[in-house]
């Protein structure tokens, strides 16, 4: 699965992902993260479990933007 970080406590090492068109935002603990340097913002892939306190994200980990060169017509 793909989302989106939109929220993260460092002190308490946990945040929220959140994914196109989907309404509920998916917890995460920061063991899980596979990456260093995330952010909120960072485009991350993840696997999806059940836990007692719901869907949560396990092995995240960063996804690289693709840079798309636009093509120049002559």
């Amino acid at each position: 699965m793909t989302g989106v970080i939109t929220a993260y406590n460092k002190e308490r090492g946990f945040g929220l992902i959140s994914q196109y068109l989907v309404l509920e935002s998916i917890y995460f603990d920061i063991v899980d993260c596979k990456a260093k340097g995330l952010y909120v913002g960072s485009t991350v892939e993840f696997d999806t479990a059940i836990t007692k306190r719901g869907v949560v994200a396990k092995n995240i980990m960063g996804v690289s933007k693709l840079r798309v060169r636009p093509k120049t017509l002559i």
